[in-house]
């Protein structure tokens, strides 16, 4: 029962550099240069984020048959 505890810590770590990682994708697409272009890159990170978190939510569900 330890493999489930480490792939826990596993999806922990996945999600902080995921953070990150959509972050600057979502950055690289809008190139926000005003203040409006920063709203516009929030959601454009929060809609990266979203669908970065759900093929990460299938991928370890697959993991942890």
């Amino acid at each position: 029962m330890q493999d489930n505890g480490l792939l826990g810590c596993g999806l922990f770590l996945v999600y902080i550099a995921f953070f990150f990682i959509t972050g600057t994708i979502a950055f690289n697409i809008v190139e926000p240069h005003s203040f409006i272009g920063i709203l516009i890159f929030l959601v454009v990170w929060g809609i990266v984020q979203f669908l970065c978190q759900a093929v990460l939510a299938i991928i370890f569900s697959l993991l942890a048959r």
